[in-house]
């Protein structure tokens, strides 16, 4: 199941059996190639819920760098109840590092939302910063609601480690 900011507009495909099934998630990610469309309901909970036949592995991946972040968490913790919910969390604060600049206002373009927005040096600046704290936050509410968080780095050395540990803690505490 794919999502887009706040898990507007949400597509699946349909499940598979066996080791094809990667590379039919991953073709239906990339390309979208066999995604139907999913109607939201009223909540998120029963919009997943719907789509679940048995109770299921069910890994959010995301930045979660979207407005009501914190209510999506919320939503995914009534889930949590039935299946096995844990969130992949991009640390993309590296992204938003950007060197240091001599004007003093810019024009920043958001290429998932479309919308452009004029910032001063001082809030570009402070970018990294503030996203690394967001996504602490997010971490946090996670935790608050029993939801495990894997939070990967863009560099490997730091990401291998820290999913093996992930992996073990949770396989300990899971049995």
């Amino acid at each position: 199941m794919t999502f887009d900011s706040g898990f507007e507009n949400m597509a699946s495909l349909r499940p598979r059996v066996g080791r094809g099934h990667v590379i039919h998630c991953l073709d239906g990610y990339q390309g979208r190639v066999g995604m139907e469309e999913v109607k939201s309901g009223v909540r998120l909970a029963t919009t997943i819920g719907g789509h679940l036949r048995r109770t299921s592995l069910l890994p959010v991946v995301s930045d979660f760098l979207f407005e009501g972040a914190g209510d999506a968490i919320r939503e995914l913790s009534h889930l949590n109840s039935v299946h096995d919910v844990f969130l992949v969390m991009i640390d993309s604060a590296f992204a938003f590092e950007l060197p240091d600049v001599s004007a003093g206002w810019l024009s920043a373009y958001d290429v998932e939302t479309g919308q452009s927005r004029l910032v001063s040096r001082r809030e570009l600046h402070a970018l990294g910063r503030r996203v690394r704290e967001w996504q602490d936050d997010i971490e946090r509410q996670a935790h608050d609601h029993d939801i495990d968080v894997l939070r990967l780095d863009v560099d490997q050395e730091k990401s291998l480690p820290t999913l093996l540990e992930f992996v073990m803690v949770r396989r300990l505490r899971k049995k």
